[in-house]
């Protein structure tokens, strides 16, 4: 299977970046390590461009850790197959190995079963997937995919969070991506999938794709440069503008006409804590701007301010929790 790039190059100049950052600061642990050795691993270019600023950082403490965890990926990765399946973000590595699994057979000769794969991503950690197929999935911090292929079917289930697919061309097999009741379904395209509480918002990238609200509904053709808006109401299309959009890969939220909710929402998928608000109707505040989601205390801190609220850490069921209270 071709490495294909996943990522953009800023998109991989930033991710580098903070990785050597992360490193600078403190040691990984185990779940970090794996995550960077994956990302590595998905390009040979990610792994030139990260040694290029290893050697510009100038921090010989820095460039000795980045090198005896380099150093140790042999090693770690023929221990991580042996360790079999996880919980967690360890799904990853699973995934991977039965994907490969499934390439080896598929030039034995054999057809391969369909067998579906769960895959999550941590609070504040992305992750990108090959899959057998050469498509490629973008996954947002805080996601739940469930994934089938075989002869027969590409299916992924997006149980939460949101996902960039660039999906290969197999007319064969088309790539169908459902979302509860929802459905998209493609042969060879580009789009983004960000499910939320109320909604779930579907946006073409490149070609075409069909969205259906439930199955009984009829499909509606989406081409690029075009967003379906998802909801109980069934399915809303606008235009947007795809040289200005701004979506989660960025690192950014921004928001036109966007309430404090889903600020929230999205933030949830960063913070470290929990973050509720205690007035269910807070919710409705409008919200407008661009805001950067790992920085989530900062986003926080700007909302409160603007919008005459506090924030307090109370402690639900033994977990810290924070919540945001209308200012007395």
């Amino acid at each position: 299977m071709n490495t294909i790039p996943v990522n953009s190059d800023n998109d991989d100049y930033q991710t580098a970046a903070e990785w050597l950052e992360q490193l600078s600061e403190q040691p990984l642990d185990e779940l970090s390590k794996r995550r960077l050795l994956l990302w590595l691993d998905s390009n040979n270019e990610r792994r030139a461009l990260f040694e290029r600023m290893l050697s510009t950082w100038a921090d010989p403490a820095l460039t000795q850790a980045a090198h005896s965890l380099l150093a140790s990926q042999q090693t770690r990765t023929a221990a991580s197959a042996s360790a079999g399946f996880r919980r967690g973000a360890a799904w990853a590595l699973c995934l991977t190995l039965c994907v490969a699994l499934l390439v080896s057979n598929r030039f034995l000769g054999e057809a391969p079963a369909a067998k579906t794969l769960p895959f999550a991503t941590a609070n504040g950690i992305r992750h990108d997937l090959q899959l057998s197929d050469g498509s490629l999935l973008e996954i947002s911090p805080a996601s739940r995919l469930a994934i089938t292929l075989s002869a027969q079917q590409r299916n992924i289930e997006l149980q939460a969070g949101a996902t960039y697919f660039r999906v290969a061309k197999d007319k064969t097999r088309p790539f169908a991506v459902t979302i509860g009741t929802a459905s998209v379904v493609a042969v060879g395209t580009e789009f983004n999938i960000d499910k939320r509480l109320h909604e779930t918002e579907v946006t073409v990238y490149e070609g075409a794709i069909e969205v259906r609200a439930n199955p009984a509904a009829q499909p509606l053709l989406l081409r690029a440069g075009e967003r379906a808006l998802i909801s109980a109401k069934g399915v809303e299309t606008v235009a947007v503008n795809l040289a200005e959009l701004v979506d989660w890969r960025s690192g950014w939220l921004e928001l036109q006409n966007g309430s404090l909710g889903l600020v929230v929402e999205q933030l949830n998928r960063y913070s470290p804590t929990p973050i509720q608000l205690a007035d269910p109707a807070l919710a409705k505040i409008a919200v407008a701007g661009r805001f950067r989601l790992k920085e989530v205390d900062t986003t926080l801190q700007l909302m409160a301010e603007l919008h005459q609220l506090e924030q307090r850490q109370i402690t639900q069921q033994g977990k810290a929790v924070i919540q945001l209270f209308a200012r007395q």
